[in-house]
């Protein structure tokens, strides 16, 4: 009682993008590295400044591109990556980092024929994160390519000013409103009036946007329960009135706990409310450091983390503590990839009237969701909202694509977070 805990972010991740330039972190067409045509420079003076981290690396797949006949080592097959991947975790005697896990899989390429002839590749220039070795192959993928090119441009840039300025608004928290505030059509449009003076540089308007979408990232979770709740409404009615809630995250993983200041997004909407109960449930979260119960004091409310020991939703729903919630949320829940959550769909549905809303990376996916929670439940549902494009998803990617699934699937190789959302409550 009393202990003061800190919630630290994620440390920032060095990661590659054969676009950006390792040395000065430049965006741009640069010169493939001669000994393993993995890696690009803008220029000598770079390459030599990145030696001493890339030495060991360039030396081990120089050797093993030697025995593909000098070819660039994934010429024509990117899939080898995995096989040469093993090979380097095998001689390191260590797994492979992000950043270098990133080079084998995001390799430069062609992305319609896989040439790696270096000589012949140029960069998309809209976003340097694909490439091409003639017109033709651009020709054939320019359709495609641009359902993802901005998203892709916005990736490289983001982790570029991430790299060189760090995230300024990593403690921002929305002040609070004098009146109940709907959230309004545009996700940004809720922090882009408040953020400017926090800046350091106010007139860079690149590295604003690129702030912005990193907040959407940290607020995506919280803005989409709290729109759920304005169009579902909860267990006790409307938001208007409300004074106290209490909100289930099912399948929480310790991101959720790490971002738990987002939360405020509640407090600063809902002028009336006094008290938010988050419980977190799920088989990733518990057993940390946290206590399992920790508070926040946010505007005039009290927000409350309350962290089940790591069990599935029905065993929680048949304990002692369990607290009958205002709404459930199963957020980038994937029902339809994952048996475990089988036994806990019928009890996310609450007889009480609380809305279940879910999200997912795909709208396909989303549909699927829908159809299993119908199968696994004995209850009447009422669909309140079909699987549609979710106004409040991540404008920031939470994975960024690798290797060639766009043309592979045809389905879109960024993921944000909470993409497409649904929601349903019992009759």
């Amino acid at each position: 009682k009393g202990q003061v805990c800190q919630l630290g972010g994620q440390q920032f991740q060095p990661r590659h993008f054969f676009g950006l330039c390792p040395g000065c972190l430049k965006i741009g067409e640069h010169s493939a590295c001669s000994g393993c045509l993995m890696i690009s420079y803008c220029s000598r003076d770079c390459q030599k400044k990145d030696w001493k981290s890339h030495k060991t690396l360039c030396k081990l797949l120089g050797k093993l591109r030697g025995g593909n006949g000098g070819q660039h080592l994934f010429h024509k097959d990117p899939e080898a990556h995995i096989k040469v991947s093993m090979a380097v975790k095998e001689v390191i005697g260590r797994p492979l980092t992000q950043y270098e896990s990133d080079l084998l899989v995001h390799a430069r390429i062609c992305i319609v024929c896989l040439s790696g002839d270096q000589a012949k590749l140029q960069n998309c220039p809209g976003c340097h994160c694909v490439a091409y070795c003639s017109e033709d192959c651009r020709e054939e993928d320019q359709e495609l390519h641009q359902t993802v090119c901005q998203t892709l441009h916005e990736c490289i840039t983001d982790y570029m000013f991430e790299a060189k300025k760090g995230h300024e608004l990593k403690c921002y928290l929305p002040p609070p409103c004098k009146a109940l505030t709907n959230l309004p059509n545009s996700f940004e449009k809720v922090f882009e009036n408040d953020i400017s003076p926090l800046l350091s540089d106010k007139e860079d308007k690149e590295y604003k946007a690129s702030e912005l979408r990193r907040l959407t990232f940290q607020y995506t979770c919280p803005a989409t329960v709290l729109h759920a709740a304005f169009v579902a409404g909860t267990r006790s009615g409307s938001l208007a009135e409300a004074t106290s809630l209490v909100i289930h995250l099912v399948g929480a993983r310790q991101v959720e706990i790490e971002q738990a200041p987002a939360w405020t997004l509640f407090s600063a909407r809902l002028p009336k409310l006094k008290s938010l109960t988050l419980v977190l449930v799920g088989p990733e979260v518990g057993g940390s450091d946290l206590p399992s119960n920790f508070t926040m004091q946010s505007n005039n409310a009290v927000v409350k983390f309350v962290v089940e020991k790591p069990c599935g939703y029905q065993q929680y729903a048949k304990s002692k503590t369990y607290l009958e919630p205002d709404l459930v949320a199963a957020l980038n829940c994937g029902f339809i990839f994952y048996t475990s959550w089988d036994s806990s769909l019928d009890s996310m549905v609450r007889k009480s009237g609380a809305p279940l809303v879910f999200t997912e990376y795909y709208e396909a996916d989303c549909q699927m969701n829908l159809e299993k929670l119908e199968k696994n439940t004995k209850k009447n549902i009422s669909v309140l909202m079909e699987p549609t494009a979710n106004p409040f998803c991540s404008r920031f990617a939470a994975r960024i694509p690798a290797g060639f699934g766009l043309r592979k699937f045809k389905r879109k190789n960024v993921l944000m977070s909470n993409d497409f959302i649904c929601i349903v409550k019992a009759d």
